[in-house]
């Protein structure tokens, strides 16, 4: 999966205080009412834009980097396909696919999935569109003490097309859970990378 490294929001204290100095004199100006009130509400969001901690920064709150906080963690193996592909997803996302050294954390999740017809074409009751949901609750362990580090639940839906065909069902089902899988893992990969770079 490809990563786009974060900008800084860091802001330079010259061009800061400049905004500062502007936006105070146009309040000072208007006293009070509306314009003044909103004039107020954006000082405040330029002065709390500097403060944003990029999630990609160099270390995270452990003192490591991002990728080796992921790659530190161990996912339980899997019951299902869709379980595996869920799986493979976050090997991919977590460490780039790459052996994995000695575990600090492991994955726990459980896994619910379902599917059900959404449109039924009139006369031969047989479903013309269908939708699969792909649901995950997690905890992360520290292995060290055996604690709960976080826990977090994601979730997808994917509709796919329904045919006569027996094989293209299947395989329309297939992709469509594959796509759940990819996008929840996607949005755990996500919130566990906030959660070190955060460190609550």
């Amino acid at each position: 999966m490809a990563k786009h490294r974060a900008r800084s929001s860091s802001c330079q204290k010259g061009s800061s205080m400049l905004l500062f100095n502007r936006k105070l004199k146009a309040i000072r100006k208007f006293k009070s009412g509306p314009v003044a009130l909103a004039l107020c509400l954006g000082l405040g969001l330029a002065l709390s834009g500097c403060q944003v901690r990029p999630l990609y920064s160099g270390t995270t709150m452990s003192g490591q980097t991002l990728s080796a906080d992921l790659s530190s963690i161990e996912i339980v193996p899997a019951k299902s396909r869709l379980e595996q592909e869920l799986r493979n997803n976050l090997i991919f996302a977590f460490n780039g696919g790459a052996e994995q050294g000695i575990p600090a954390y492991r994955l726990d999740m459980k896994v619910t999935s379902s599917t059900s017809d959404l449109d039924i074409e009139s006369g031969t009751g047989l479903a013309k569109t269908s939708r699969t949901r792909l649901t995950v609750t997690y905890q992360l362990i520290r292995l060290a003490d055996k604690e709960v580090a976080t826990t977090g639940s994601s979730f997808f839906t994917a509709s796919f097309a329904q045919s006569t065909q027996r094989y293209a069902n299947e395989r329309a089902l297939l992709d469509a859970e594959n796509r759940v899988a990819e996008q929840v893992a996607n949005d755990i990969h996500l919130r566990l990378s906030a959660f070190f770079a955060a460190g609550t």
